[in-house]
């Protein structure tokens, strides 16, 4: 019998910046979170969950050169934070394949916790500054 642990990293609208192919991105983020709380959870080795983690890191290099792309062309004044505060996610999440690959980390709940918060405070605080921005440049 299977047992099915309920995601806490589920997308809700309430973190919709209203910009469509933005907030697209922003679920994919959440599903690769709830992926790797998944793996976790059921125990399965560092290999899968390594595998995850690479693949969320790619996502949301992308997903970051995407937001800043479009900032830079629309002029947006946050750029430069915006900037700053995608490569401490991406920083971070080095470290954590950096630790789990050289065994030195057990990805806990710590790990998890950190991913959505800071996704969830990102897009609650700081993407959501550029929603005015990316519509007066017919971004909806």
């Amino acid at each position: 019998m299977e047992v099915r642990i309920m995601s806490l990293f589920t997308w809700n609208e309430k973190y919709s910046v209203h910009v469509e192919t933005m907030d697209t991105q922003h679920k994919k983020l959440f599903e690769l979170i709830a992926k790797l709380h998944e793996a976790m959870s059921a125990g399965k080795g560092n290999t899968e969950v390594g595998e995850i983690l690479r693949g969320l890191n790619e996502y949301t290099t992308t997903h970051f050169a995407d937001e800043e792309k479009y900032m830079e062309s629309f002029g947006y004044t946050g750029l430069a934070e915006q900037k700053k505060q995608h490569q401490v996610f991406i920083d971070k999440i080095n470290g954590y394949e950096k630790d789990l690959s050289e065994k030195r980390l057990g990805l806990s709940i710590d790990v998890l916790n950190f991913l959505k918060d800071w996704l969830v405070q990102h897009i609650q605080t700081t993407d959501a500054k550029y929603t005015e921005n990316f519509h007066t440049h017919g971004m909806k």
